[in-house]
């Protein structure tokens, strides 16, 4: 399976550790060996992120303190999250369902033969009608073979965000990666999600408005395995 599991956009992981905090009841984390104090620490990181985004996207107490500060809780809640997944969501005690209320994709098991992705796929990007979102379109690029199931299963989805001229060293070095230049292919840009759907919508921050957005795709089968990068595209964040 594909390692990129975690959301990209900021909203969605919090979305994805309030759903974690919801499920892991006490009789779970008991179950699960999850001690109080690391469930806590979760909870108090949750909340320091969140309170830090709301700040973050208010123009009125957004400062550059703020936007640091609101970074750094992110790095600390992603990577909180990432020991939890590594250290207590195991199969057993967890059961595939738990395994997916979690938001996970389906393990598999049974080591059945899946062919690697052969397929070109390409993206398009339209205005989504709401502030600060994209919509990619996606599809097999046009000219080549139909979509096969089998070995082109889904679309390893990658964004990356240009501020106008190219990114300063600074913002090159946060957690969002800003672009210092056009990419030349997918590899310079960041994991957003998988998906196998054909319109998918692409929330971002207020204080990416006005940037650059550069999306490719390649497809993925069910092992995770990837296929080749698709043509590199771009918009204006709304």
């Amino acid at each position: 399976m594909s390692n990129d599991w975690m959301p990209g956009p900021r909203s969605e992981i919090l979305a994805m550790c309030r759903n974690w905090i919801s499920y892991m009841t006490t009789e779970r984390r008991t179950a699960w060996n999850i001690p109080q104090d690391q469930f806590t620490e979760l909870q108090t990181l949750f909340g320091n992120a969140e309170t830090l985004l709301q700040k973050a996207l208010d123009e009125a107490e957004r400062t550059h303190v703020i936007t640091v500060e609101c970074q750094a809780a992110f790095t600390a809640l992603c990577a909180k999250m990432r020991f939890f997944r590594d250290r207590y969501f195991k199969m057993p005690p967890l059961t595939e369902g738990d395994w997916a209320a979690l938001g996970f994709r389906q393990k598999d098991d049974h080591h059945t033969p899946v062919p690697e992705p052969d397929g070109t796929p390409a993206a398009s990007l339209s205005y989504a009608g709401g502030p600060h979102a994209l919509l990619v379109h996606l599809g097999p690029m046009a000219g080549t073979r139909a979509l096969d199931l089998a070995s082109d299963y889904g679309y390893a989805v990658y964004v990356g965000i240009m501020p106008p001229g190219g990114a300063t060293l600074e913002q090159a070095a946060s957690d969002k990666h800003y672009l210092m230049k056009m990419p030349a292919d997918g590899k310079q840009l960041q994991h957003y999600r998988f998906t196998r759907r054909r319109k998918e919508k692409i929330l971002f921050d207020a204080e990416d408005g006005g940037m650059t957005a550069w999306v490719c795709c390649r497809y993925e089968n069910q092992k995770g395995d990837v296929g080749q990068w698709g043509p590199v595209v771009s918009a204006i964040i709304p």
